[in-house]
């Protein structure tokens, strides 16, 4: 938004002018306190472990600046203009000084280690003082035994020589024994002293998610399914314990996968009988979702409070440069603002132009700061966490008085860091490039293509819904969908023999996104039985469930297809493989399509090709998609078009799952800066579902767990 050398070159002009002005000095000041207002953010890549240091020196040298055009033309300004920009420039001192002691707090090696290792000590004895292991019982619909950590007190001592940084378990009295902590029954509690009685206290302050829930103030309290408020509330605080847990798998010691002993069955109940449970709003799962990697994305990108650091400094500040600004912008000086005689202003019929020009930089500047202020903090989600976990610590704030700001509070939202979009890509579609494409794809060395060749569609909650669905019905058991395929009659031994078995991710994805557009080009040609004949003697609801599921299937087939393309990083196995195998199928299919003229050609070629049994290696990957396609249009598989796209809509909700399971952490976090993808959702979903590791690429987990997408929303698939 504003640019330091172009600031710097406007202000050097002003002084290399022979004119003299002291408005110009009031609005370059006010410029370069614009310049320090705008840099909100740390880091632009994931990598950039520099960028902190660069920021600080930057704000440090905007405020050295300053400093030297005050102290320059302190000669010209009249007093008021003098006072205020010294007020202005010690103000801009003091919130250096906080974003240095922010950033020492806050910075990103501090929660990779030291707060990284809190939640995982938590984390590996949770299972030992839930309720779930004390005789309770652990219920994920009212996250009763889930005591995922949201905030607590954290307690540094030395033990048998080595440092150690714990937070107490809200519930002492059920805690066990946990290496290097005492502990006594709850009968001693009166006479206990020392580290145990401290632990008793500290406990006191440590919210977690079933304390969240069982919280007795009407600011969280869900009397009716239709109060979204407290839902809402309730699950950014999930949003931001999950996020401590996700953030474990971009540490130095855990990075890729974390395991937690005694936890797979209960992290599983928690995504499908938790998140998944309200078959009305499977979407929360991915709301929930979203929030976390917002908090994700600030932890790595964005400056950002902590939620244990007081506001009240920055408030003061925020403050006091408003009042001086405002004294500024409305001080006699200014308003009856009148040149001297050494000072050269522009007029316009009669108009100081100068004097509107530093109003207008002024009002910018008080417009900047205040909604710097209070997206960054006040309506920011990490100060929204705060403030909820008080209200739960504090019987006291559960009165109107102090629910009702808060509710204002949470309410607001200032940013969103997901684009809420997916890529589209189909090799066949591409067979045909237009020749300014391809020049340009030539001229640029391929770099444009990603823009040439794919465009961007916003992601409909149907398919988001579809994959959160299939994700339910097979109950957090993922495969590649092969044994259902067989079930199914689908495909047979010969079939998989040629094209299935041995696949790597990018092999399977190709070969069935190659199938998905020859049956999709299949579906509109009048001349076929399975073509739009068919279609048009459904009835309206038959025919509504087949556009859905084709608009489905298609939408995740153009997007698997785009991540192989061009974000190869995100797909497991090998990077050079997904793009090569991409690159290398759409020059198979130029040369080998080059005589169609319509997609109808295209079909009739490529069926041919898949009845035929070829195994050309020289169009590999095509030949082995059309037998998929040939076997799929073959009406004694699948006797219509209603199946047909019912089958393939399931397959390719599951091939989302099947993908989405990966040890590409830093994959997805860089991602994260350009607005995050789908499939980075769907990664951290199944992280809480304890699916922490790349799925074995010969169908995962035994078994027949792939199931149908059901014809309505909200059944259960069979």
């Amino acid at each position: 938004m504003f640019n330091f050398p172009v600031i710097s070159y406007t202000i050097g002009l002003m002084q290399s002018s022979s004119i003299r002005n002291e408005l110009f000095v009031v609005w370059a000041c006010f410029l370069l306190l614009l310049l320090g207002s705008a840099d909100t953010m740390t880091a632009f890549s994931f990598n950039d472990s520099s960028q902190q240091t660069r920021s600080m020196m930057n704000q440090a040298l905007h405020v050295v600046y300053l400093l030297f055009l005050i102290l320059y033309y302190k000669g010209q300004l009249r007093g008021s203009f003098l006072i205020s920009l010294f007020l202005l420039w010690g103000l801009s001192v003091v919130r250096l000084g906080l974003r240095g002691k922010a950033y020492r707090s806050t910075c990103r090696s501090r929660g990779l280690i030291r707060e990284n290792q809190v939640v995982f000590e938590y984390m590996k004895y949770e299972p030992l003082n839930s309720a779930g292991i004390q005789g309770g019982t652990c219920n994920a619909e009212t996250m009763e035994g889930y005591i995922y950590l949201v905030d607590g007190k954290e307690v540094k001592e030395v033990q048998d020589g080595e440092e150690v940084i714990r937070v107490a378990y809200r519930v002492p009295e059920t805690v066990v024994d946990v290496p290097g902590t005492e502990t006594v029954g709850v009968a001693g509690a009166e006479t206990e002293t020392g580290p145990v009685a401290r632990l008793r206290v500290d406990a006191e302050k440590t919210v977690d998610i079933a304390r969240i829930w069982q919280c007795k103030g009407k600011l969280l309290q869900c009397t009716s399914s239709s109060d979204q408020g407290a839902s809402r509330w309730r699950d950014l605080c999930l949003s931001f314990a999950l996020f401590r847990i996700l953030r474990l798998r971009f540490a130095a010691d855990h990075v890729g996968s974390i395991s937690f002993p005694f936890q797979e069955d209960k992290c599983r109940d928690f995504v499908v009988k938790g998140l998944l449970s309200d078959d009305k709003d499977l979407d929360r799962a991915f709301r929930v979702v979203e929030a976390e990697l917002g908090f994700l994305f600030d932890f790595f990108y964005a400056r950002y409070p902590s939620i244990k650091d007081t506001l009240a400094p920055d408030l003061i500040v925020y403050a006091a440069i408003l009042a001086t600004s405002i004294f500024t912008l409305f001080s006699p000086d200014l308003l009856k603002y009148q040149p001297t005689g050494v000072n050269a202003n522009i007029f316009i019929h009669g108009f100081n132009l100068d004097l509107l020009v530093t109003r207008l930089v002024i009002v910018w500047y008080i417009l900047l700061e205040s909604y710097q202020f209070l997206s960054l903090f006040i309506f920011s989600d990490w100060h929204k966490v705060k403030m909820l976990c008080r209200y739960v610590r504090k019987e006291s704030w559960h009165k109107a008085l102090i629910e009702i700001p808060l509710k204002v509070l949470c309410y607001f939202t200032f940013s969103k860091y997901w684009k809420g979009s997916i890529g589209q890509y189909f090799i066949l579609d591409n067979a045909h490039p237009h020749p300014v494409k391809s020049f340009l794809s030539w001229i640029s060395l391929e770099a444009l293509d990603s823009s040439l060749m794919t465009k961007s569609i916003s992601l409909p909650l149907e398919v988001r819904e579809a994959v959160l669905r299939q994700l339910k019905a097979i109950e957090g058991n993922i495969t590649d969908g092969r044994l259902w395929l067989y079930g199914k009659g689908i495909v047979d031994l010969d079939l998989d023999r040629e094209c299935l078995l041995g696949h790597t991710y990018a092999r399977y994805i190709m070969t069935w996104h190659i199938a998905t557009s020859i049956c999709s080009y299949g579906l509109n040609l009048p001349s076929k039985d399975n073509g739009s004949k068919e279609v048009a003697e459904l009835t309206s609801e038959e025919a509504a469930e087949l556009v859905k599921n084709h608009a489905l299937a298609t939408k995740l087939s153009g997007y698997c297809a785009y991540l192989m393309a061009f974000k190869p990083d995100l797909v497991p196995g090998s990077t050079y493989t997904s793009l090569s195998m991409a690159r290398g199928t759409l020059h198979n299919a130029r040369k080998y399509l080059a005589g169609c003229k319509s997609n109808e050609e295209k079909y009739l070629k490529l069926i041919e090709l898949g009845s035929s049994g070829s195994t050309d290696h020289d169009v590999r990957f095509l030949s082995e998609g059309a037998r998929i396609a040939a076997y799929l249009v073959d009406s004694r598989r699948i006797a219509n078009n209603k199946e047909r796209w019912r089958v393939l809509a399931t397959f390719w909700a599951n091939m989302m799952l099947w993908i989405g399971s990966s040890d590409r952490a830093e994959a997805h976090a860089t991602r994260m800066a350009t607005g995050g993808e789908f499939i980075t959702l769907i990664w951290a979903l199944l992280t809480h579902a304890h699916v922490v590791d790349k799925l074995q690429e010969d169908g995962g987990a035994p078994g027949l767990h792939m199931q149908e997408l059901p014809p309505q929303t909200g059944a259960q698939g069979s």
